[in-house]
């Protein structure tokens, strides 16, 4: 496993974007300088858990390694801060996956790296008082 992975690691289980200490404006992903002010004074902020899908698409030809996400649903989803994050959907059915549903982050299996088997976490976004299923 690369060096860098575990020195990001917070990133991939946490969403971790950046707070401008001049403006308060808030970024993801993570900046160094602030887009409203020009501050180069960020730092590390935990976004929201919640918010509502903007758009979402089915990605039908995974990429290499998400062969068993066929087909994989990713969304467009503003976080309840106005900040907007491109995020997989899981334990939704693909045929409730609506604009405007109220979603939540969720601690879920992102892929497990072939021969060695290690399996790597992440954040995906699940939509609101579905089911939680774990296989996925």
């Amino acid at each position: 496993m690369a060096v860098s992975y575990w020195r990001e690691r917070d990133r991939y289980y946490r969403i971790l974007g950046s707070k401008c200490q001049n403006c308060s404006a808030e970024f993801f992903p993570p900046l160094y300088r602030c887009r409203k002010c020009g501050s180069d004074k960020l730092s590390d902020h935990e976004m929201p858990q919640e918010g509502q899908i903007l758009a979402y698409t089915l990605l039908r030809d995974p990429m290499t390694g998400f062969e068993d996400h066929d087909p994989m649903p990713i969304a467009l989803i503003e976080l309840n801060n106005g900040v907007r994050i491109v995020a997989q959907l899981a334990d939704t059915p693909i045929d409730q996956i609506t604009v405007g549903s109220k979603v939540r982050a969720v601690f879920r299996r992102v892929r497990v790296n072939g021969p060695n088997g290690q399996i790597f976490y992440g954040y995906k976004f699940a939509i609101k008082n579905e089911k939680v299923n774990l296989t996925r």
